[in-house]
């Protein structure tokens, strides 16, 4: 088991005017008429001030910059079938996340910060993988966020840290919902074809992707009119390396449903997402072929930035 556990772990997550009454106490006082139309007074200024119009909504809603904070709540279980037993373990975290996006946009996107300021482990974690999490201070990546969603980027802290909590932070890669890089309207339907790599140690799995997504309608989310993005995602996984020192390869495959919201200035103000993989885990030296399967649930909740 202590052997395989990283390498199913790496996978896990190899993945938001209304009218005023009148005053109390009587009638309402009557209006100031308007000067004559057709005489203004010289020198300008008679009339009474005019109310300013509400901004008008956005209906293309685009990525744009913003300083928020996030907390991210993670549950992983896994099941497998090793030396003709089943085990299980469930894994679960918080991740407390802040996020800089810088304008102006570049050729390469929005620069991009993203710096994990804690993760706290929930009860009944292992403390192997609890202690690893504790080591976890201004964990930080750096890239530039695309028009459409995708963030490309990589680790500015001793990666062996981070390598140690993969199954938990991962690259950030698919935390903002894909859009289409001119931006979404309400109604619209689109298709991506996702593929990336993820390295933990001497491990590396790839991840291929159909991602089916609309934007139904527009929500309100945290108080925010907001454009509700859903996705239905079937994917491949394949991998190999080496897990203390005994080399494996893995296949296998999946499929994820997630709903994020897009607020019409362009904040990400969090989601929902479930992922559900089964793959095989083949160990050539001991001649062994290991069934994992796991299910991932994630939450994203915006917080207030002070």
């Amino acid at each position: 088991m202590k052997h395989v556990a990283r390498t199913w772990a790496l996978v896990a997550v190899f993945a938001c005017g209304g009218r005023q009454p009148a005053p109390s106490g009587g009638v309402a006082p009557p209006a100031a008429a308007p000067p004559p139309a057709s005489k203004p007074v010289a020198g300008g200024g008679g009339g009474g001030a005019t109310a300013p119009k509400p901004a008008p909504h956005q209906d293309l809603v685009r990525y744009g910059p913003s300083v928020m904070r996030y907390v991210v709540h993670r549950e992983l279980h896994v099941e497998q079938a090793y030396g003709g037993k089943q085990q299980t373990q469930d894994l679960a975290a918080l991740i407390y996340v802040r996020v800089i996006i810088s304008g102006p946009a570049d050729t390469g996107g929005y620069p991009v910060s993203f710096t994990v300021d804690s993760v706290v482990p929930d009860s009944g974690m292992p403390r192997v993988v609890t202690d690893n999490m504790g080591r976890v201070r201004a964990l930080s990546f750096r890239g530039r966020l695309r028009p459409d969603g995708d963030f490309r980027g990589n680790v500015q802290m001793d990666t062996s840290i981070a390598q140690s909590i993969a199954q938990f932070v991962a690259n950030f890669h698919d935390f903002f919902p894909r859009i289409p890089a001119a931006g979404v309207r309400a109604g619209e339907q689109w298709t991506d074809t996702v593929a990336g790599s993820q390295r933990a140690g001497e491990s590396e799995v790839t991840r291929r992707a159909i991602v089916q997504s609309q934007a139904p309608a527009w929500d309100v989310r945290n108080s925010t009119r907001s454009l509700r993005i859903e996705t239905v995602t079937r994917y491949t996984v394949s991998g190999a390396g080496q897990n203390s020192g005994q080399p494996f390869e893995m296949s296998g495959g999946g499929a994820a449903t997630s709903q994020g919201f897009i607020a019409e200035d362009g904040r990400f103000l969090g989601g929902e997402s479930r992922d559900s993989t089964g793959m095989m885990i083949s160990l050539p030296v001991q001649g062994l072929a290991i069934p994992v399967s796991q299910r991932l649930h994630s939450t994203v909740s915006a917080l207030l930035v002070p």
